[in-house]
């Protein structure tokens, strides 16, 4: 079975390294020229490393992670240091906090030499056929697979692609470039805005900034200082400890709707692609993960003896078994998001308060439901 996939991210990689595994024949087409070092982390739950498991990708990827969660208690909190939340131990054993950098080059590892052509554009996709503009034409895919971002070319060929909203924010990402001795982990609520942070492996310090503001505000790095500043420690220290001007910015965004269907004829897609949200729940690449060994496992059976009459099916129930679980996730994360980002003093007081007051079970659960998953038999 030939495969393309359109984006070398973290879903398209590890579907990529999944079905060559299988014994497909895969191609990964990525519009960056090379790859350069992102400068932020990401979280990893028990429902990604299931997925890595079933990829067999796990063991590249914990050898660049931490062997246990991080020590410190991990919660929510005010801009002063008053604990609101505490997350209970259970709910973050699994948790593995990895510089997105790194759990890049883990999945790279697992896909044969040439796999990854870098510096091709997708320019749409019709009747089965990839338009790569300069590059010409690729018409001889079995399978394409979008892992091309929210502003995917894949789905943006099919008719009902709902496009990118803004959320009304946006965050810095950074990590420190020395180690920082960390109390707690976590995040923490201002009015409108919050900060969060957690420890990589190597004592340096995964941290973001969120934000109100307008789709195209460009913000200097010096309003980190300003803004946060003032904030209970470590946030200084943090600050301090990180070159601000890599510190990178982006507006938060998520899909305007969401998708009817994932997979049309011979194309699907994965990751951002196909359920865009806001990182509050820290599952984004964990359902990329899950995306792909979803995928693989409905591909497997094809991989060596494809037959492209089965493939629209397949493809069909790839879409009914990840659509219902990763839309259901994805509003849960814009919902407590925009409660993250209330700015009215008194609206916010009331929500700390209730974080104050409600039993932590609450908070857990939010955090719990979403890892409670397993691959394919």
């Amino acid at each position: 079975m030939r495969v393309a996939v359109v984006g070398a991210g973290i879903g398209g990689l590890a579907a990529a390294s999944g079905l060559q595994r299988a014994g497909a024949e895969v191609i990964v087409l990525e519009q960056a020229a090379r790859f350069l070092p992102r400068g932020s982390g990401l979280s990893l739950f028990s429902n990604g490393f299931a997925a890595l498991r079933s990829l067999g990708l796990e063991e590249p990827v914990r050898a660049v992670l931490a062997e246990g969660p991080p020590s410190v208690p991990i919660g929510t909190m005010r801009a002063d240091g008053t604990m609101l939340a505490a997350f209970a131990p259970a709910t973050v054993a699994d948790l593995r906090v990895i510089d997105r950098t790194d759990l890049h080059r883990a999945l790279l590892s697992g896909l044969a030499p040439d796999t990854v052509r870098p510096g091709i554009r997708v320019e749409g996709l019709s009747s089965g056929t990839l338009d790569l503009g300069p590059s010409g034409l690729l018409e001889d895919a079995h399978v394409i697979v979008g892992a091309d971002g929210i502003r995917s070319r894949v789905r943006g060929s099919h008719a009902g692609d709902p496009g990118a909203a803004y959320c009304g924010y946006g965050a810095w990402r950074g990590i420190t470039d020395t180690p920082v001795v960390l109390p707690d982990g976590g995040e923490t609520f201002g009015r409108g805005e919050r900060f969060g942070y957690m420890p990589l492996r190597d004592g340096r310090v995964y941290w973001f900034a969120v934000r109100p503001s307008q789709a195209d505000d460009l913000p200097e790095p010096g309003e980190l200082h300003e803004r946060y500043g003032a904030w209970h420690d470590p946030i200084p220290e943090i600050l301090a400890a990180t070159d601000l001007s890599r510190a990178g910015y982006q507006p938060t965004e998520r899909l305007a709707h969401p998708l009817r269907t994932y997979s049309r004829g011979q194309a699907t897609l994965v990751g951002d692609a196909a359920h865009a949200m806001p990182p509050t729940l820290g599952q984004g690449a964990n359902l990329a993960l899950e995306d792909a060994a979803v995928l693989v496992s409905l591909l497997r059976p094809l991989a060596s003896d494809p037959d492209p009459r089965e493939v629209p099916a397949r493809l069909s129930a790839y879409d009914k078994a990840r659509r219902p679980r990763t839309q259901r996730i994805a509003r849960q994360a814009h919902l407590l998001g925009a409660a993250g980002q209330w700015d009215s003093p008194g609206v916010a007081f009331a929500r700390d308060l209730a974080l104050r007051l409600a039993p932590d079970r609450l908070l857990d659960r939010a955090f719990r439901l979403p890892q409670r998953w397993s691959p394919p038999d």
